[in-house]
């Protein structure tokens, strides 16, 4: 089976630091930590070994490369494939910024 290799791009992993610290306030840091956790653990687990097997994103006609999406609990990861690489472009949530 082949595998692929998982990316966070900057963007993605300012989405989970911006969660996680949002989780930090409303859970505290060890419930917040675990979560983060797992939910790295369960893209790259997914990701990793069929990507193609996620549907295309709604934003997919947006952009010239093809744009698909993992849905996680109340998460959206969007994405795209280049080769064996899976780049993790964001991760949407619940989160809103209150500044």
């Amino acid at each position: 089976m082949k595998r692929y290799r998982v990316i966070f791009e900057e963007s993605a992993q300012e989405n989970v630091r911006q969660s996680y610290d949002w989780g930090c306030r409303a859970w505290g840091k060890r419930e917040a930590r675990h979560w983060a956790r797992e939910l790295r653990s369960a893209v790259v687990k997914q990701l990793g070994v069929v990507p193609k097997g996620f549907p295309l994103a709604p934003e997919n006609e947006e952009f010239s490369e093809e744009i698909r999406q993992m849905v996680i609990g109340r998460y959206r990861v969007l994405f795209i494939i280049k080769g064996r690489n899976v780049h993790v472009l964001h991760v949407r949530g619940a989160y809103v910024d209150a500044r």
